[in-house]
């Protein structure tokens, strides 16, 4: 069935009925991060496809997104990439289901092949229009954050899979009134989701306040904690960890200094020369005051042993308490691997940015020494390090720093480098 073949009145009734739907899908979209959003627009957009496999479906996706743009007064070019992001999915989606057989469900049974290369299609379609243009307002590759956007999503699009067929066939078999019936709980579901996310992003944002008043005490180190954060939890995939357990070796990193609050490190975060002994063994004490103030919060009690352990060596050189090897919590060992890339490459009182030559030739002398040596091969696989060039890249454009991103990446190699608390 060709775009341009005749559509049935039935084809137009189920295409208006799918564009209130995904009116009301689109409306109430979230934010996930500045640049993206949360919706399951995509499912009444496949639903209808399925049914009307023509220009009734693409006047479904314009008419929803039109409608939430104007809602939104979202700006002119915004609204025109979005309504054209949608479109041109859809249009390919739909290419792809009838070129692989697929016809509509009012008459024809269900291509399970066509119906699964539509699917894939739209999300890779989709997707990929938005890292193009994410890609180009924050410098990074096209082709890394969509790679990243699909693998994050994917275990998310394989699961609605059958929500897509669900909806279309509750509408043939069914009607337009069962098929609502069910759409209404969802998108129910939905928004209480939404309020979830909502409530731990404003949690997010409180901790980022909190950390930023705190390190606006020492320019020197304004955004670090930030940066971190980011960081460890690019580290933490690289290691395998759980999403869940990467949420909070996040947090921690994000809490590991807060203990410099206390009024004795003002002065000593202020100088600008090298620490005398004294102030030295001053500053060691902030990993144990930072574990204090994160403890007094009930819901922090896991993170804790991390942001305690923050400054432990592999080898036990470490401190507050000279833990070894596997001793050192995981997330731990994450942060300090962190923490420590952040520290060789920014400018600090008592030394400019570290060059390439002298990163390297530090790390290959403390090699086994400071971090986990599993982690940190596993960080440097290809991938996984490219993937964190990417996030230093994007960090450094949020939380600006003085160094050369690419010198210091080019040369960094597979141990640590001792560094200032």
């Amino acid at each position: 069935m060709a775009y341009g073949g005749a559509i049935t009145a039935d084809q137009w009734q189920a295409a208006a009925y799918f564009a209130a739907f995904g009116l009301l899908a689109a409306v109430l979209l979230y934010q996930t991060s500045p640049t993206t959003s949360g919706s399951i627009v995509f499912l009444p957009f496949l639903s209808i496809a399925l049914i009307s496999p023509n220009s009734a479906a693409l006047a479904t996706v314009f008419v929803s997104i039109l409608g939430s743009e104007l809602a939104a007064r979202r700006a002119p070019i915004k609204a025109v990439f979005n309504i054209a992001q949608y479109v041109f999915a859809q249009a390919v989606s739909i290419g792809v289901y009838v070129g692989l057989g697929g016809e509509s469900l009012l008459t024809s049974e269900l291509s399970l092949v066509a119906f699964l290369g539509m699917v894939a299609t739209f999300h890779t379609v989709n997707k990929l229009a938005v890292s193009v243009v994410v890609a180009a307002s924050s410098g990074a590759k096209t082709i890394e954050h969509w790679t990243r956007s699909m693998r994050l999503t994917a275990l998310y699009d394989v699961l609605a899979f059958p929500l897509i067929l669900f909806f279309a066939v509750a509408y043939v078999r069914l009607g337009a009134e069962w098929s609502a019936g069910l759409a209404f709980p969802l998108l129910g579901m939905r928004q209480i989701y939404k309020s979830k996310v909502a409530l731990q992003k404003i949690n997010e944002e409180l901790l980022q306040l909190i950390v930023a008043a705190i390190e606006a005490r020492d320019p020197y180190t304004s955004g670090h904690s930030q940066r971190v954060a980011r960081y460890a939890r690019v580290i933490a995939r690289a290691a395998g960890m759980r999403s869940s357990a990467t949420d909070r070796v996040v947090v921690a990193a994000l809490l590991h200094d807060v203990g410099k609050i206390h009024e004795e490190f003002a002065p000593i975060l202020r100088k600008p020369g090298r620490l005398t002994d004294e102030e030295y063994e001053i500053m060691k004490t902030h990993s144990a005051r930072s574990a204090a103030l994160v403890g007094k919060v009930s819901h922090f009690a896991d993170i804790t042993p991390l942001v305690h352990a923050h400054h432990e060596a592999w080898d036990g050189s470490g401190y507050p308490q000279g833990l070894v090897g596997e001793r050192i919590p995981t997330g731990a060992r994450i942060i300090a691997l962190a923490d420590t890339i952040d520290a060789m490459s920014t400018s600090r009182p008592y030394r400019p940015a570290m060059s390439s030559e002298v990163v390297r030739a530090e790390l290959e002398r403390e090699s086994g020494r400071q971090f986990d040596p599993a982690i940190c091969r596993a960080l440097l696989e290809p991938s996984k390090w490219r993937e964190l060039q990417q996030e230093l890249i994007l960090a450094v454009g949020e939380y600006p720093v003085a160094l050369d991103f690419e010198a210091i990446m080019a040369e960094l190699a597979v141990t640590s480098v001792t560094t200032r608390p």
